[in-house]
C-alpha cells in the first residue's frame, strides 16, 4: 500500500511541475481560440487522432441515453516550427447504449515530442506520452494513470505504393485510394488510490502495441476527395505485473473499425465533421470500456489547432 501511495504522489508531483514549467509558453500572438483541440482521445498522433462523437437520445418514458467520446486539449506549445505540443486536457468516455455501461473522466497533460527535425535526418522517433488523474464511476477506481508510446515518422518520399510498408507515410493506390499506418509501442501504469473493494487497490502495469490505419476513397476526383475514408485501429495490452488483487485478465485486446462520410471541411482543414458507421469489440482499461461488442451510427466533430511541424495528411 505504501509502494502504491508514493508512486500516486509522484504523478502527482510530475503532472504539476510540467504544467508549471510550461506555463510560461501559453501566451503568444495566436488566438486564444485557436489553441483548442476537440478529438476522441490523446492516445495517438495529433494528425491522426479519431474525432470526437457524441450521441444523446431522450425516448418518452424512458430514461436518457448517452454515448460521448470526446477530449478537449489547449497548447501550451503553439510555434509552428516546434517538434513538440504541450496540452492539458480533460476526456469523458460514457456509454450507457451498451450492455456493460461506460462512464470514465480523465484530467491531465499530454505531450507529442519528435526527436529529429526531418530536414536534417532521414527519420524522427515521435514520442506521445500523458500523465492524468482519471476517475471510473462505474467501478468505483480513482487512479493515477501514465503512459509513454513511440511511433517512427520518416521523410517523405513519393506517394509510389512500393512504400506502402513505411510507418506514417501516405502512398497512393490507383487512383481510388490512399492509405497510411501508423504502429505504436508503448508503456501504461495504472495506480489506484482509491477504490470500492480493497481487492481492486494497487498497481498495474502493461506492456502495449498498436496499429491503427486510414484508407481514403478516390483521392483525385474533385467532387469526393476527401469525402470517404475507412479507419482500423487495434490495440494490444499485457500486464507485465499487478499488485491488485481483483485482476483475473493478463491480456486486452480492443478493436474498432469507421467508415465515415465527411459532409463539412473548413478552407484550412482544421475543422472537420463526419458521420460514420462503427464497430467496436474488445476492452480498453484504460477508458474502463469492458470486454463486449456494439455497432453505432455517430455524427463526429474535430477541431485542431494551428498546424504545426509533425503533419500527415490523406
Amino acid at each position: 500500500m505504501c509502494h502504491c501511495i508514493e508512486l500516486s504522489n509522484m504523478y502527482h508531483k510530475a503532472l504539476i511541475i510540467l504544467l508549471v514549467f510550461v506555463a510560461s509558453n501559453a501566451f503568444s500572438q495566436t488566438k486564444f481560440i485557436e489553441r483548442f483541440t476537440v478529438r476522441k482521445s490523446f492516445q495517438s498522433k495529433a494528425d491522426l487522432a479519431a474525432p470526437a462523437h457524441i450521441t444523446f437520445s431522450q425516448p418518452k418514458e424512458k430514461s436518457a441515453s448517452w454515448m460521448v467520446d470526446a477530449a478537449l486539449g489547449y497548447s501550451l506549445l503553439n510555434h509552428h516550427n516546434t517538434l513538440m505540443s504541450v496540452m492539458p486536457f480533460v476526456e469523458y468516455h460514457r456509454n450507457t447504449l451498451i450492455d456493460k455501461a461506460q462512464n470514465h473522466w480523465q484530467v491531465g497533460i499530454s505531450s507529442e515530442w519528435q526527436i529529429n527535425n526531418l530536414s536534417q535526418k532521414s527519420w524522427s522517433p515521435v514520442f506521445v506520452y500523458a500523465l492524468r488523474y482519471s476517475s471510473n464511476q462505474i467501478q468505483q477506481h480513482r487512479a493515477f494513470q501514465g503512459n509513454v508510446y513511440i511511433t517512427p515518422i520518416f521523410k517523405k518520399k513519393d506517394m509510389n505504393p512500393k512504400y506502402f510498408w513505411i510507418p506514417n507515410h501516405v502512398v497512393g493506390l490507383g487512383n481510388r485510394f490512399r492509405f497510411v499506418y501508423t504502429p505504436y509501442l508503448g508503456f501504461e501504469s495504472e495506480n489506484r488510490i482509491n477504490t470500492e473493494s480493497y481487492f481492486s487497490y494497487g498497481n498495474i502495469y502493461r506492456a502495449y502495441a498498436r496499429i491503427s490505419s486510414d484508407l481514403s476513397f478516390f483521392p483525385t476526383n474533385n467532387s469526393l476527395k476527401g469525402k470517404f475514408d475507412l479507419n482500423l485501429d487495434w490495440q494490444y495490452r499485457y500486464n507485465i505485473h499487478e499488485s491488485a488483487q481483483d485482476i483475473s485478465v493478463q491480456a486486452h485486446q480492443y478493436f474498432t473499425t469507421s467508415f465515415n462520410y465527411t459532409f463539412f471541411t473548413s478552407a484550412d482543414a482544421r475543422k472537420i465533421v463526419k458521420i460514420g458507421f462503427d464497430y467496436t469489440t474488445g476492452e480498453d482499461p484504460t477508458k474502463g470500456f469492458e470486454k463486449q461488442s456494439f455497432y453505432a451510427i455517430l455524427l463526429k466533430v474535430k477541431l485542431s489547432i494551428a498546424p504545426q511541424t509533425v503533419n500527415i495528411v490523406l
